[in-house]
């Protein structure tokens, strides 16, 4: 665990009924364009930050719903009880869990990092006008998540 005295970052859903806390830095952040993600946060793309699941304690989480969308690889991703809105993601099992957490869950977006890149870039419903990679299809977009994941978190 890191001594960073700016931690930890904490958060919540819409209302509040369900908050967390990240006890380490975020180190990745990217937006995913994906159909599931679309539906899930009710928005073009989910912005999300992927953190450890080792660090993120999640208070109240009983008042989170979680359910697969699809067969795996999958994710038990979380909505609130009270105001259904996206909570938290959760992929993996262990100590090789992460979570992915709505950037805009965080109470202070200025620090969370930078986004990485954008995936499932071909669904998308509006473009992105950055200089972030853009990926597209389904294997370059795992690819780049998954490299993402090794590499550092």
């Amino acid at each position: 665990m890191t001594t960073d005295t700016s931690l930890p970052l904490r958060g919540s859903c819409e209302c509040g009924a369900c908050s967390f806390e990240v006890h380490t830095s975020p180190k990745a952040r990217f937006r995913c364009h994906c159909l599931i993600c679309q539906a899930f946060n009710g928005k073009p793309f989910a912005d999300v930050v992927a953190v450890r699941g080792k660090d993120v304690v999640l208070k109240n989480a009983g008042n989170i719903s979680f359910k697969k969308y699809r067969p795996p690889p999958n994710f038990n991703r979380g909505l609130c009880r009270a105001c259904g809105k996206p909570v938290v993601e959760v992929a993996g099992f262990g100590r090789f869990k992460v979570m992915f957490i709505p950037a805009s869950n965080f109470e202070s977006a200025a620090r969370l990092p930078p986004v990485r890149f954008d995936m499932f870039y071909h669904r998308r419903v509006r473009d992105t006008p950055d200089s972030v990679p853009k990926y597209s299809g389904y294997f370059a977009s795992e690819l780049a998540v998954g490299k993402l994941i090794v590499s550092g978190l």
